[in-house]
């Protein structure tokens, strides 16, 4: 039986070949297919593997794909355990701690507008018979094939997101706020709290920018936070008498940029969104950060930006599905406006 040698580049083109990568893909479209594959590979479900053996099987063949024969292998195996995270993220991937990996259950989200499918789990694409579009860690479709239709279940985008379900947000800011139980607070460090103060901002303000080192006058419910050891940020919602905490309690599991909008609500200060038009879509400009859910399906429909030269700003290309990301951000309360001229440049 006799074996044929490959040059480097038919190599590659066989590689993607065999895992349904067009020339097109991305990095890190090429990782995430190449893990989803290594996984199902070494532990088809049920079965686990752990993250030394899967990135040690993928290293090989991301060093064909990567195409970068100058990159050291700790940088390349940096890389695809980066990828690892961000499959965890998408719901491709399972981390079952102690460094033990699974692949997902298979099934579509339907994302509203009539835009299509998500294709989610850890079944690789080859095995599917399917045409999926790639978009960073995302496999879009925009039909449900008939023989899959009834064998692989449809989940719905708010469940996949985490989104928040029908609660409006000062609604569900009401119900955090009055669930909590503060304590006694009696100052143990020296270690100032800013506080969250909305209604002192001016509207449009972005929100890194509503944070005051004192209460004021305040009586009432504030959100604070203080920096911890080595900069880690502690937020606490505290009660204030003349602008002096009497109780607390820590917000441990709590999404508090999500809070964070229900206060600017509550105050009638909400931030602002520029949007402007662009050749592949529409590009929404942001200069304050947006809940993690959110941040996730907008990650669907478009990519990320932080210009180098503006760090403080978020620029999400939304490619498809634009009518959707309106609508994520305007349930946050954010204000969208046209971006003004000095702003498209």
């Amino acid at each position: 039986m006799g074996v044929d040698v490959l040059a480097w580049h038919d190599a590659e083109v066989a590689a993607r070949r065999a895992l349904c990568l067009t020339a097109a893909c991305s990095s890190m479209e090429v990782r995430c297919e190449l893990l989803r594959s290594t996984v199902w590979a070494l532990a088809t479900p049920p079965s686990s593997v752990h993250v030394s053996r899967v990135l040690g099987s993928a290293l090989p063949a991301w060093q064909l794909l990567a195409s970068r024969p100058e990159a050291s292998e700790e940088t390349l195996r940096a890389e695809l355990r980066a990828a690892l995270s961000t499959l965890e993220d998408s719901g491709d991937l399972i981390d079952l701690g102690g460094g033990y990996w699974a692949s997902a259950t298979c099934r579509f989200v339907r994302l509203p507008n009539q835009a299509g499918f998500l294709l989610v789990g850890g079944i690789p694409t080859y095995l599917l018979p399917i045409e999926v579009e790639y978009h960073g860690p995302h496999r879009h479709l925009l039909h449900l094939h008939p023989s899959l239709a009834a064998a692989v279940p449809v989940e719905q985008l708010k469940s996949w997101a985490r989104l928040p379900g029908r609660i409006a947000l000062q609604d569900w800011a009401k119900e955090l706020i009055d669930s909590l139980e503060r304590q006694p607070y009696t100052p143990t460090s020296s270690e100032p709290f800013e506080f969250y103060r909305p209604e002192e901002a001016r509207s449009g303000a972005p929100q890194f920018k509503r944070w005051y080192d004192d209460a004021g006058g305040s009586n009432g419910v504030l959100l604070a936070r203080r920096a911890r050891l080595y900069g880690a940020q502690e937020y606490r919602l505290v009660e204030v008498r003349g602008g002096r905490i009497v109780s607390a309690c820590d917000l441990v599991g709590i999404e508090v940029r999500r809070l964070m909008y229900a206060l600017d609500q509550v105050a009638d200060k909400p931030v602002r969104a520029l949007y402007r038009r662009s050749g592949a879509g529409t590009e929404w400009i942001l200069t304050s950060e947006i809940p993690r859910a959110e941040q996730r399906v907008l990650a669907t429909l478009g990519t990320l930006t932080i210009p180098d030269d503006r760090p403080y700003q978020r620029r999400w290309l939304v490619v498809r599905n634009e009518a959707l990301a309106r609508e994520l951000l305007e349930a946050l309360g954010v204000q969208v406006g046209a971006a003004a001229e000095e702003e498209r440049t």
